[in-house]
């Protein structure tokens, strides 16, 4: 099966992909809000506080491997390996730089503001003498601030040209095969933040898997595959993201607000065992593919009627996304200290102060993209 997929391999003409840039960009939102955890605020329906048994950010993760398999893996397919990976190590390296500045700014903050009932969790304690951290954070022991998402795309961006030699050959069962097995090393560590990628590099992984075949997968959608076969498939795997969404909304705010029997037991029983969001166990990892296709699926049903209605918002956060995670962390960081603590269960706040809190700080990331604040220090 290898190698008629390794012989179909030419150099294509690939548009961009306006449905991954409209996800990314509502995964953005979503993050952001789940972030500042305001809640009862309207937009919970979006989001389910956080909560839910999948997330954006596995969505986000996913989405950045099947774009980077597309441009970095299919697009260059013609040029020499080094060329792909030069571009990567350099984006690795950025990506390191930042995730470094970033670590330590918000730790000096936290240091700053540390009577502050409010600060993020997780600080190194002022104590702490300073050389120290920077030697934990360079290292990679130590993370603070969100910065967290930026060391694993740096991690993952620097396995990438390793993964792409195999892709190029024709060797995708290989690296899947390498991609499951550190996925099962992740229960064999102590756990927590500094061992994720080993769990959460399957998501990005298989996405960069998949963006690498993806004129293949689309040739063979469209040729292979009858119109009523499209329909079927497609409707398939909307309904399965609906009943996944809701069977999982119901259930968590059951368990956390409602506390109906012998629902919220089930979810006290099961939840940490099948749908860790650190470990990603398998039922979660079923969920979390039956939503992402669902939602790309309704995306491109309806793109026009998206990009019309609310591309002026999601598409310019989608398409400068790592931009925007970072200006989210500041943005919610500062709002925590100074604002309104976060409220994920109990509500501090009415929800239209809420909703008005959380619209503000949407408005925020999505004119700082406009105006380009700091595009010139800030990777993108």
């Amino acid at each position: 099966m290898a190698k008629p997929l390794a012989q179909s391999i030419e150099e294509p003409h690939i548009e961009r992909i306006r449905a991954f840039d409209l996800m990314r960009g509502f995964f953005l939102i979503v993050i952001l809000l789940d972030h500042l955890a305001y809640y009862p605020s309207g937009l919970d329906i979006f989001t389910g506080h956080g909560l839910l048994y999948i997330s954006t950010a596995e969505g986000f993760f996913a989405i950045s491997g099947l774009v980077l398999g597309i441009v970095r893996g299919r697009k260059l397919i013609k040029k020499p390996l080094r060329t792909p990976a030069k571009l990567l190590f350099k984006r690795s390296w950025q990506l390191y730089v930042e995730s470094i500045i970033l670590t330590l700014l918000f730790t000096l903050f936290a240091w700053l503001f540390y009577q502050n009932p409010e600060i993020k969790y997780g600080a190194a304690t002022p104590d702490t003498p300073f050389w120290q951290v920077i030697w934990q954070t360079i290292t990679l022991q130590y993370t603070y601030g969100w910065a967290d998402f930026l060391r694993y795309y740096a991690l993952f961006l620097a396995g990438t040209p390793a993964a792409l030699w195999l892709l190029r050959r024709g060797k995708w069962y290989i690296l899947t095969a390498i991609n499951i097995a550190i996925w099962h090393l992740y229960p064999l560590t102590p756990g927590g933040e500094q061992w994720l990628p080993l769990s959460w590099q399957l998501v990005f992984f298989s996405g960069l898997t998949i963006g690498f075949y993806w004129p293949v997968l689309t040739r063979w959608w469209r040729r292979t595959l009858h119109a009523w076969q499209r329909r079927a498939i497609s409707r398939t795997v909307v309904a399965l993201f609906l009943l996944g969404f809701i069977a999982s909304f119901l259930l968590v705010f059951n368990a956390n607000y409602w506390h109906i029997e012998p629902f919220a037991a089930w979810h006290g029983e099961h939840n940490v065992d099948l749908f860790n969001k650190d470990r990603l166990p398998v039922p979660r990892l079923v969920l979390g593919i039956a939503c992402f296709w669902g939602l790309f699926a309704l995306v491109c049903r309806y793109e026009k009627f998206l990009v019309r209605r609310a591309g002026w918002l999601l598409m310019p956060l989608g398409t400068n996304s790592l931009y925007v995670y970072t200006i989210e962390a500041f943005i919610v960081f500062f709002a925590h200290l100074f604002i309104l603590p976060p409220q994920p269960i109990n509500a501090v706040a009415p929800w239209y102060v809420n909703l008005l809190l959380s619209a503000a700080a949407i408005a925020l990331v999505w004119l700082a993209v406009r105006r380009k604040f700091l595009f010139s220090i800030i990777p993108r």
